[in-house]
């Protein structure tokens, strides 16, 4: 049996935003997690963010909880038709299924959008939970690659 996935809802970031993302971006694991493992510092983070929020390249959604508390975000590198994706949540809130769901119902809406056809997740091989995280969001495996020095799976949507 398929285990049900919480609901969530998503919105757009907002400059207001920057701090919340900034954190759950330097959180260790999220680091550890991510292609680009060092730390970033806030002032080098705002500056990035002031400069690609509302860009035609890069979405970022908000996550909410059923409560509607802001426990992570999703973003979209958009490349042509196609989309790639990262998540990180609030360390508090792991464990409960909002990241497959966040994945979940921001891949379906830009889907529906139109343009891109298909979303990707590159996971690192050492993130296994990721892997199924991602699985449990519909993704499905299409290969593994080097990305670097790193291997990874390759995820994409149906």
């Amino acid at each position: 049996m398929v285990k049900q996935l919480p609901v969530v809802t998503l919105r757009a970031a907002r400059l207001e935003d920057c701090r919340s993302l900034w954190e759950w971006r330097n959180d260790p694991e999220t680091r550890e997690a991510s292609f680009h493992t060092e730390t970033i510092f806030f002032d080098d983070h705002r500056t990035w963010f002031e400069s690609r929020i509302g860009s035609s390249d890069l979405q970022i959604l908000i996550v909410l909880s059923p409560e509607g508390k802001e426990i992570g975000y999703v973003r979209f590198q958009l490349t042509g038709s196609d989309a790639e994706v990262s998540v990180a949540l609030d360390p508090e809130e792991r464990g409960k299924g909002y990241g497959s769901a966040a994945v979940r119902a921001a891949s379906d809406e830009l889907l529906a959008k139109g343009g891109v056809k298909r979303v990707i997740a590159l996971i690192k091989h050492s993130n296994p939970s990721s892997r199924q995280a991602f699985e449990r969001a519909g993704f499905r495996l299409a290969g593994a690659r080097p990305v670097g020095a790193e291997k990874v799976w390759e995820m994409v949507t149906p």
